[in-house]
């Protein structure tokens, strides 16, 4: 999928958009109004290091994990005047080493008021800077305990060496005595040593940065409308994209080409408009000078239509619709008479012979009846039409063949030998012939007129056709060996207004308009100008 057909894919489907994103926006807004802001402190406490820790002899649990434990909890709770808040801070505090050094630790807590924050953070670092404390103290204790006792072992050791050298004489001690008293001093020396070492330490950490403000750790009421926006933007576009690969309308220009590998001869605009007009005044927008979207397209297909043709002469076009709405009759009038006012001699013949409409849209010349022979009503049709001459019609060299009747199948008609050589005749005394035929999936009619033809032009609507149809169209008319010399697609957005109002039709070209920005209105007291002449053709 190209960028283009992104874009129009979303477009088509923006209202899925527009509700994705405030269906988005909605949500966070509920969630921001049901959330309580949370703000977040942090300290740092400079702990000894475990070597420094090791010389001394202490063993010192000092994991950051204490700073969610029970003691630290209450210590901080009852620092803060409230010791029932020591659940909360438990839960609310956490810490963790600044980096990969485990001499800093970073104590946080979360609260819904910063300076609650602050002040629960600054506690928890001093609880646990006390906890710590309390138990190098007691590392401490122990120590000078133990050295204690081995001090009254080793006067006792002395006592007996000194009785030994009594009983046996001078400086005669036995050696069991000598290695135990000598043990007893190296451990000594030992212990006394790591207890020298813990008093200079005196203290195994220090809250090395307290907190002093908050910040808000709870995400952003801006923050969180941006993001919802722009996931509900994602989200309508994943939507789009999804109705339109399920879709199975006809949507751009471009699906069409890739669909049936055929051109897009021209986008029929204003259609609606159009035919409200005709069946209001009975004139086909083309046959009147007045310049609308319906008119200047249908001039843009028939020049698509000469350039594809290679602007032969005689050429014989059929126009048919890949679905029963589009309005292939009515255009197929309108294209007639353009060519016709254009300086070709046309003939139309309605190949339609299960629901006929073209001859009734063509205007008749003054004088003469718009409709056919009537006919038997359930009476069966007769073929006795096919050699009547075509009656022209109050258009300037556009004619119109009698409307064809049979008693057989139109199907089996129209195969005929008889058919065939009506559209070589036809051929032969037009410059262009347009035949109206029936939708391409109700029967074989528009296959069969196709192999007469110089080429089909088939016709869809925007929005209505599907695609398969439109496909399944394509290869019944290759299948017959006819030529698809396009599609005509009606319907769509129309772009064409702003560009049409800019650049108005001015008149006689003896009197060419002035070049540059149009002039500003006029007074309604200066007097307007002359209208200039219209020369306007009758037939």
């Amino acid at each position: 999928m190209t960028l283009r057909e992104l874009v129009r894919t979303v477009r088509f489907s923006r209202w899925l958009v527009i509700v994705s994103v405030v269906l988005a926006l909605a949500g966070a807004w509920l969630y921001l109004s049901r959330q309580e802001p949370a703000y977040v402190a942090h300290a740092t406490v400079q702990r000894v290091g475990t070597e420094a820790l090791a010389g001394a002899g202490v063993q010192l649990d000092s994991d950051p994990s204490l700073v969610s434990g029970a003691d630290v909890a209450t210590a901080a709770a009852t620092a803060l005047g409230d010791g029932r808040r020591a659940a909360e801070i438990a839960g609310r505090s956490t810490a963790a080493y600044a980096g990969a050094t485990e001499s800093l630790v970073t104590i946080s807590v979360a609260s819904d008021d910063p300076a609650d924050a602050v002040a629960a953070t600054n506690a928890v670092a001093a609880a646990y800077v006390a906890e710590l404390q309390s138990r190098f103290d007691l590392e401490v204790a122990g120590l000078q305990s133990r050295l204690d006792v081995l001090g009254d072992s080793i006067e006792q050791n002395q006592a007996a060496v000194d009785a030994s050298r009594a009983a046996r004489g001078f400086n005669t001690v036995g050696g069991l005595l000598e290695a135990q008293y000598a043990a007893s001093m190296d451990q000594y020396q030992t212990l006394l040593s790591q207890v020298a070492e813990a008093n200079v330490l005196a203290s195994p950490a220090s809250v090395r940065q307290t907190a002093s403000s908050a910040a808000l750790s709870s995400v952003a009421p801006l923050t969180a409308l941006l993001i919802a926006g722009l996931g509900g933007l994602f989200l309508g576009m994943g939507l789009a994209v999804a109705r339109g690969g399920l879709d199975s309308k006809v949507r751009t220009a471009g699906g069409v080409r890739r669909a049936v590998g055929a051109p897009v001869l021209a986008r029929l605009h204003g259609t609606a408009v159009a035919r409200r007009g005709y069946e209001r005044t009975g004139d086909l927008p083309v046959a009147i000078r007045t310049g609308t979207s319906y008119t200047q397209s249908v001039r843009e297909l028939r020049t698509a239509v000469q350039a594809a043709m290679d602007g032969g002469t005689g050429a014989v076009i059929v126009v048919t619709s890949a679905d029963l709405e589009a309005p292939r009759s009515f255009f197929a009038a309108n294209l007639a008479a353009s060519w016709a006012l254009s300086g070709r001699s046309v003939i139309v013949l309605s190949g339609d012979l299960r629901q006929p409409r073209l001859n009734a849209m063509l205007p008749a010349q003054e004088g003469s009846s718009r409709k056919a022979p009537a006919r038997a009503a359930r009476g069966p049709r007769s073929s006795s039409t096919v050699g009547l001459a075509p009656a022209r019609t109050s258009i300037p060299r556009l004619s119109i063949h009698p409307e064809l009747r049979t008693e057989l199948d139109p199907a089996d008609f129209l195969a005929s030998d008889e058919v065939r050589d009506l559209v070589q005749r036809l051929r032969a005394a037009a410059d262009v012939v347009i035949i109206d035929s029936p939708p391409m999936l109700v029967a074989a009619d528009a296959s069969i007129l196709g192999g007469y033809a110089d080429g089909v032009l088939l016709a869809a609507t925007i929005g209505q056709t599907e695609t398969a149809a439109i496909e399944e169209s394509a290869d019944r008319l290759r299948a017959a060996n006819a030529r698809l010399l396009g599609i005509v697609l009606d319907g769509g957005r129309e772009r064409r207004g702003t560009h049409a109002a800019s650049y108005p039709f001015t008149g006689d070209s003896s009197t060419p308009a002035p070049e540059g920005p149009p002039e500003p209105a006029r007074s309604s007291k200066e007097p307007a100008a002359a209208p200039a002449a219209v020369l306007v053709e009758k037939g």
